[in-house]
């Protein structure tokens, strides 16, 4: 067939069918675009492909329009030596802007300072105060934290559990926002710290606004971690990073 369906190819990248304002393409990628796929820009491929790089909800997508212009590839493409053509163009052209745009929302919040602020490396995490995986995360960055070569810088949000807004609200309404997730830490087997009610009222609108935030960037779990990696470039992890990775995110072991 000259190209995938429409409905066959929507089950395929999970999208609706919708419009979408394009300047002109060949009629393939055109038919991506229609569904919902916002194409960012064109890269060199070779064996007479041409490539696009493509977004959808966050999610970078490589294209290859073949040499006819009749039909287009979706996915990766490799070399013998394993590489993926489209690495670099999707991180300079989707993945790289929106992670940096992900680091300057983080920048501009209101955000939890865990760690001594002139530490040399800063790392955004976006915490719940009850999502055990972002207590590990903190427990692992400890031994950097202590050392004054990390700062943490927490976006705290409430997701995980009925009570994790009023909670967020109460910590981040607290006088000493870090002395209180320290609190809460200390006391989640006893159900966490007291949602002190002025602390609350002072705190709903950071958790508003930090949920805000949250749907922008299209994050929907905790932990998500953003860092610089040696090169300057914006990196993220979702959920508890593997150990291996400590040393990319945090640096040389001190």
């Amino acid at each position: 067939m000259k190209y995938v369906k429409r409905t066959a190819l929507a089950i395929f990248l999970g999208l609706g069918l919708q419009s979408a304002v394009a300047e002109e393409l060949p009629g393939p990628i055109q038919m991506l675009a229609d569904q919902g796929l916002t194409i960012v820009g064109k890269f060199a491929a070779p064996s007479g492909l041409q490539g696009y790089a493509a977004e959808f909800q966050g999610r970078a997508i490589s294209l290859y329009l073949t040499a006819d212009g009749e039909h287009v590839m979706i996915g990766n493409l490799v070399n013998l030596a394993g590489d993926d053509i489209a690495a670099e163009p999707l991180y300079e052209l989707v993945t790289g802007p929106s992670l940096e745009n992900a680091w300057a929302q983080f920048a501009r919040a209101t955000l939890l300072q865990d760690g001594n602020p002139d530490a040399p490396r800063i790392i955004y995490t976006m915490t719940d105060p009850n999502c055990p995986y972002c207590h590990r995360f903190r427990e692992a960055a400890e031994p950097w934290i202590a050392a004054g070569k990390v700062q943490l810088r927490h976006l705290m949000v409430g997701i995980i559990r009925e009570e994790s807004p009023t909670q967020a609200a109460a910590i981040m309404g607290s006088p000493d926002p870090a002395a209180a997730l320290a609190e809460h830490v200390s006391r989640r087997n006893r159900g966490g710290i007291e949602a002190i009610p002025r602390f609350v009222r002072i705190g709903e609108p950071v958790i508003r606004e930090n949920h805000r935030i949250m749907r922008e960037l299209n994050l929907s779990s905790t932990p998500v971690t953003y860092f610089r990696d040696e090169n300057n470039h914006v990196q993220m992890i979702r959920g508890m990073p593997r150990p291996e990775q400590f040393e990319t995110i945090f640096g040389p072991r001190p």
